[in-house]
């Protein structure tokens, strides 16, 4: 059986995820993506480092909630 507090955070979390505002916030992170996505624009290595570094964490944002999802099948499993 899992612990209450652990079921409580996920529920939480998946009623998030299925909101209209979580959608809406996934929308702007992929047009943030399409946006710095272009190596075009890098003109140093630092500036190349840094948007590595941009797309690492939208990219995280944009799979939070399948991330979530697999992590709960495999503690329920």
């Amino acid at each position: 059986m899992q612990d209450k507090e652990l079921t409580e955070y996920y529920e939480e979390s998946f009623d998030t995820f299925s909101s209209k505002g979580w959608k809406y916030f996934i929308e702007d992170m992929i047009t943030l993506v399409e946006a710095i996505d272009d190596l075009g624009t890098v003109s140093d290595v630092e500036t190349l480092w840094f948007r590595k570094g941009q797309l690492d964490i939208l990219k995280l944002i944009q799979s939070r909630s399948s991330d979530f999802e697999n992590a709960w099948q495999e503690i329920n499993a």
